[in-house]
């Protein structure tokens, strides 16, 4: 299959789809309840109770997943329940619910070559980041057959949301690599996640009745099992 990306003009939560061992989320505007700086990514351990810590596996580098990455919308009412509504493709959005609705998007990634986890999550600064480097996703997945990208955070930017503003995260294609055998067992119990050096100090959260964290790898380290 060729990725496609969503039009220019497509239409934007937090999820657990229960099925991978750790979730990935972007905090535009940080978390000081859990040490979380704004405009950084956290890692949670699947599960009631596990709560996001801070993690660099974006800067360091994941393997998306294109063959399997999801868009939709959702709505998630306080007090309430979350419902997600997925669009046909990533390119083919289905048209605006309604009020209170959120574009989302379910992009399952490599953080090693054993360990799976999912950027699920619907927020402006979500969608936008997503919907940039998705473009270049479109352009290049078809010079490379078969193989996956290893995308890397670079940064992120300001960018207004009519009164007010939120950080959008920006990406980069660092190469195209051989499919993680993550991809094929991710519903299966798999190895505790790595932990990048400048957060050796804080324990992986772990998913329930997982086995206990792999030795901490730098972010260099962690990028270079991805070499061809």
């Amino acid at each position: 299959m060729t990725f496609q990306a969503p039009p220019p003009d497509a239409p934007r939560g937090d999820g657990d789809g229960g099925i991978y061992d750790y979730y990935i989320n972007w905090h535009a505007q940080g978390s000081a309840k859990h040490g979380i700086q704004p405009a950084c990514f956290s890692l949670r351990a699947s599960g009631a109770g596990n709560v996001p810590t801070p993690s660099q596996h974006m800067e360091a580098g994941t393997v998306w997943d294109v063959e399997n990455i999801e868009t939709g919308w959702q709505i998630w009412p306080e007090g309430g329940q979350k419902d997600y509504r997925p669009n046909p493709t990533p390119a083919q959005p289905a048209p605006f619910p309604g009020a209170g609705w959120t574009e989302a998007v379910k992009i399952p990634v490599a953080l090693d070559a054993n360990t799976a986890a999912c950027w699920d999550q619907a927020s402006v600064g979500t969608w936008r980041g997503f919907h940039q480097i998705a473009a270049v996703i479109a352009q290049q997945h078809p010079q490379n057959p078969g193989l996956y990208p290893l995308i890397k955070l670079t940064g992120s930017i300001l960018t207004a949301t009519g009164q007010n503003s939120t950080s959008v995260p920006q990406f980069e294609i660092v190469q195209w690599v051989q499919q993680p055998a993550c991809f094929n067992v991710h519903s299966q119990p798999v190895a505790p996640a790595p932990q990048p050096a400048v957060f050796a100090s804080a324990p992986l959260p772990q998913p329930v009745a997982q086995p206990a964290p792999a030795a901490p790898m730098a972010p260099a380290a962690l990028s270079g099992a991805w070499n061809t």
